[in-house]
């Protein structure tokens, strides 16, 4: 059922507000999280590659490749070592906490009102005016969205660098078998 906004009253309208605001911040909070937890899967995994790829490059270039499969096994193997390695940067790059510091607010964890011993902070909060509250809550809502954009952003890179180093892991074994 729709809602028009025309209709309601000042307060009715601000109710609803503050309840998108709620349900905004909530999606963005479970997107951080979400794309965390996949960084810390492909980080497991591009770790593991990593240490792979050293390892067959190491044993590659230990048997001392003569021919020209052999040498662009031992090269393809480097580079897959590489992206692998890149792949990892970018995802410790999504899960590094993201630290944004703002106006001073009643929101962020760092704002000094948080600093304050428990029985000021919660007289402080106890006189706070809705409008102040709607305004911090909304620039957090717009921190959150700034977080969440650069955690993504970091986050397809460590994929695509990690797509680099399976397909040139895949193509280095296949040259090393076919060698």
């Amino acid at each position: 059922m729709a809602v028009d906004t025309k209709t309601l009253l000042h307060g009715e309208r601000e109710l609803i507000r503050d309840r998108f605001a709620d349900f905004e911040r909530g999606v963005l909070q479970d997107n951080i999280i979400l794309c965390d937890a996949k960084s810390g899967i492909l980080l497991a995994f591009a770790g593991g590659m990593v240490i792979f790829c050293t390892d067959a490059f190491v044993q590659a270039v230990g048997a001392r490749p003569t021919g020209a499969i052999a040498l662009a096994a031992a090269a393809v193997l480097a580079v897959a070592g590489v992206a692998f390695v890149g792949a990892c940067h970018f995802a410790l790059m999504t899960v590094i906490p993201r630290i944004r510091r703002g106006v001073k607010d009643h929101v962020f964890w760092e704002s000094p009102i948080f600093l304050l011993p428990v029985d000021d902070y919660v007289s402080r909060m106890q006189t706070l005016d809705l409008a102040s509250e709607r305004h911090d809550k909304l620039r957090h809502l717009h921190m959150l969205a700034g977080i969440c954009r650069e955690k993504f952003k970091h986050f397809l890179r460590a994929i695509r660098f990690a797509q680099i180093g399976f397909v040139a892991l895949v193509a280095a074994e296949l040259a090393r078998l076919a060698g």
